[in-house]
């Protein structure tokens, strides 16, 4: 049996791993394949070339690289870095790293983590869809939540705009845990107009990310994020998806990783439904109320009892001082700024939920008004 690594071993373990995985042509299967080889990063990083190069899938480019990587001083100051930024550094063997994801065939090496660790036995649902959600569709991924986490199930999805942001809130309106996974690093917030809504997602539930501080924020991170949230979660409801949106990826994901997968209907002729609707056609289960999800995943639905969409919870004084503003009619969102004192994304914030609530509307040149 192994004996647990000192301190000072688990830290030069995590700055080998930070090093292995910053050589250019290293990417999260090629990590594995050589820990898996050399059964460590630090033996892979002291490998000759003629040895990574007999590893499947290191070509000589990438085995020249490995061996010029022997200065770790930069993975030093990155690990320095991520200490001083306070995140939780959580490795595969670590106990609060994601049992969930164990699974994946590219689990990542490395993940981070702001916030509130999940347990093992923790109930998580996805709930994703397009940036770009009707109001029909962010009101639904709103309730869909708020039934959720009266079950007490975990709400999982990306932070994006429209469905996502929409999800989030919905399970933070209802004091429920919400966990968000970003293709960026956690000290890089995309999009910026949500810094208040991951604020609020760090103190009811966690973020994650398995980005190094340093890393640019590649288009590329966001559907490759998505393994991971879809191997958090038992099941992955999609609302509202063109035929291209990132998603159909995290439904495909899902999919071959064995997850239930649900998918809300819509107009046949509306864009944001095309991609749903194809997913029901291939088999996805069609989703109209929380209970669908009950009925295929009966472990979520607990003690219970599951009904279309619970009441909304009360405004709170802050949001009554909204209301009382918009009383007079429309306003634009700087002079609402001004009137409430909030800055603006906060104030955009809890307009969004009061629109999800069915209280405000937005009108054109950012215009909101009560809805009559």
């Amino acid at each position: 049996m192994n004996r647990p690594l000192t301190n000072t071993e688990l830290k030069e373990r995590l700055i080998d791993t930070i090093a292995l995985l910053s050589v250019p042509g290293v990417g999260k299967g090629r990590f594995h394949k050589l820990v898996k080889q050399f059964g460590s990063p630090s033996a892979a990083l002291s490998a000759p070339v003629y040895e990574l190069e007999a590893t499947p899938g290191i070509s000589h480019t990438i085995a020249a690289a490995i061996r010029t990587s022997g200065d770790r001083e930069p993975a030093r100051a990155t690990y320095a870095r991520i200490v001083q930024l306070g995140w939780d550094i959580l490795y595969p063997e670590h106990p609060e790293y994601p049992k969930q994801l164990h699974n994946l065939h590219d689990m990542p090496p490395l993940l981070f983590r702001m916030g509130q660790g999940t347990s093992s036995d923790e109930k998580m649902i996805a709930i994703v869809g397009t940036r770009h959600a009707s109001e029909k569709g962010k009101q639904f991924a709103y309730n869909l939540a708020i039934d959720l986490v009266h079950s007490e199930v975990t709400i999982v999805s990306g932070m994006a705009e429209g469905i996502d942001a929409a999800a989030h809130l919905g399970a933070l309106e209802a004091s429920g845990r919400t966990v968000a996974v970003w293709g960026t690093p956690l000290n890089v917030i995309y999009p910026p107009i949500h810094r208040p809504l991951a604020e609020k997602i760090m103190k009811q539930g966690a973020i994650y990310s398995e980005y190094l501080p340093e890393d640019n924020s590649d288009p590329g991170h966001f559907p490759e994020r998505n393994r991971i949230i879809s191997g958090l979660s038992e099941g992955i409801v999609v609302i509202e998806a063109g035929k291209k949106s990132g998603a159909l990826i995290t439904a495909k994901l899902a999919l071959d990783q064995g997850k239930e997968l649900f998918a809300v209907p819509g107009w046949p002729d509306a864009g944001t439904s095309l991609g749903t609707n194809e997913l029901i056609k291939k088999g996805a289960k069609l989703l109209t109320s929380v209970t669908d999800i009950f009925d295929e995943l009966p472990r979520l639905k607990g003690e219970v009892t599951a009904h279309k969409f619970q009441s909304l919870p009360e405004l709170t004084e802050t949001e009554k001082g909204i209301v009382a503003a918009l009383s007079s009619g429309p306003m634009q969102v700087d002079n609402l700024s001004r009137t409430s004192g909030l800055t603006i994304p906060d104030l955009l914030e809890l307009l969004l939920a009061l629109e999800l609530k069915g209280i405000v509307e937005e009108l054109s040149g950012k215009r909101f008004t009560l809805i009559d």
